[in-house]
């Protein structure tokens, strides 16, 4: 990438952020988005341009940009919890809720995502996974279920995302398959043997639920978490795994295919590791 492009990128970065910065939690969760919906589509095409590494490492360590990439990655994340609420709420009205949960622009991803989770959580049909941070549309429950007829608890510590997500569960006719809990990462089911523990993106704090599973999972328990590592999408990650602790050892790491951006990275607890600080 030419610097001058790099120029150009911040550019659209600033522009983007002085028409969206004043917004409130409240005003992008319970307005309509005729005002800056604009602004946010924006910015997921500038996020998916092709950025060299360097580039985005430059970015990332300007300290005059560090601020402003923090709140966009913040209001971004906020807007896309609206985008999840009010498509729960539709299936959940909806006359045939497959119908249109299957045309969601984003359900390819999640199909390719649990694929992903499918191969490196070594799943079968009927195992169980835990999802922590699971939102109020948890696509990827469904997708693993409705793919795999892989069973599914979700957690989620809002207790209205919850309830929604309950809801959705509901309609989509998967309560035998799929159970939401009000809760965090303190809320793992003690008794129910699970084969994956998944940590949602939005899932925080991420070191201190890392730091809770490493001492409390047993031994050879597997989980996963996504990260970014392309291009301006590593801008927006706001809430990266900073330090897995040593009882946790990654096995297995799933580069993406398009349309997919997210990497899945997996571990298990090896409590071997314990004495070797490695």
């Amino acid at each position: 990438m030419k610097k001058n492009s790099l120029y150009y990128v911040k550019d659209e970065f600033l522009d983007s952020y002085s028409s969206i910065c004043n917004l409130t939690d409240e005003e992008i969760l319970c307005k309509p988005d005729d005002d800056f919906r604009l602004h946010f589509e924006r910015l997921n095409r500038l996020a998916a341009m092709d950025v060299d590494d360097q580039d985005v490492e430059e970015m990332l360590y300007d300290k005059k940009l560090q601020p402003v990439i923090k709140h966009i990655s913040y209001l971004k994340k906020i807007y896309g919890l609206k985008m999840e609420i009010e498509f729960a709420r539709s299936i959940i009205d909806a006359p045939d809720p497959w119908r249109l949960l299957k045309r969601f622009k984003f359900y390819p991803n999640y199909l390719e995502l649990a694929r992903m989770e499918y191969q490196g959580g070594d799943l079968k049909p009927d195992d169980k996974v835990v999802f922590i941070g699971s939102g109020p549309l948890p696509m990827s429950l469904v997708s693993l279920y409705k793919q795999y007829g892989v069973k599914g608890i979700g957690i989620e510590q809002v207790p209205e995302y919850a309830n929604l997500s309950q809801k959705l569960v509901k309609a989509l006719e998967l309560t035998d398959y799929i159970r939401i809990i009000s809760g965090n990462h303190l809320s793992l089911p003690a008794h129910e043997k699970v084969q994956l523990i998944m940590v949602g993106a939005d899932a925080c704090p991420k070191d201190e639920i890392f730091k809770h599973l490493a001492k409390t999972l047993e031994n050879g328990t597997k989980l996963s978490y996504r990260i970014y590592e392309k291009g301006l999408r590593r801008l927006l990650d706001d809430k990266p795994v900073l330090d897995i602790p040593h009882e946790l050892r990654e096995y297995a790491h799933i580069r993406p295919k398009p349309p997919v951006n997210n990497t899945p990275v997996f571990l298990v607890k090896d409590i071997g590791r314990q004495d070797k600080g490695d």
